[in-house]
């Protein structure tokens, strides 16, 4: 599959195409850190725009549980965290950012202290879902149905 995923990235990144989302998703529940490397370099070549900021931050912090190393698994959860947090803070209302918030809150280790926005965010979610596009919203029912916080029945 490598060599097929370079040829997708280098080839969107060569003409400047936005990224799909169903690509970015499946790379952020794919668990590959080489993946997830990959696919933050596409996104660095892309115009920064605050979804591609938000990406970027939620891949970061998705790498983080994938390393191994306590002090740079706390450095990257952090740094990915970071960004992901200043995009919904200028963009408060954008359900998609609070999307990606929920899914890294929800699998979060409790000792990271980072969970705090768990409802707040599904509630936005669910006020929101009606308005997303078809791919968003095919992901985020596909997600509602291994999370304990976003229940499919309710997404209308």
């Amino acid at each position: 599959m490598k060599p097929i995923f370079l040829f997708i990235v280098f080839t969107f990144s060569s003409l400047n195409f936005s990224i799909e989302k169903s690509f970015y998703y499946d790379v952020l529940a794919s668990g590959s850190i080489e993946e997830i490397d990959d696919m933050i370099l596409m996104i660095e070549k892309e115009k920064t725009v605050p979804l591609n900021l938000a990406y970027k931050g939620t891949l970061i912090a998705k790498k983080a549980s994938l390393i191994k190393n306590a002090k740079t698994k706390i450095s990257l959860f952090k740094s990915g965290i970071k960004l992901l947090e200043n995009e919904i803070y200028i963009n408060p209302s954008e359900v998609e950012y609070r999307f990606l918030r929920l899914a890294i809150q929800e699998k979060c280790p409790k000792l990271l202290k980072y969970n705090k926005n768990l409802i707040e965010d599904r509630d936005i979610i669910l006020a929101g879902f009606s308005k997303l596009s078809k791919d968003l919203k095919k992901i985020i029912l596909d997600y509602s149905k291994i999370s304990d916080v976003l229940i499919s029945s309710k997404l209308k």
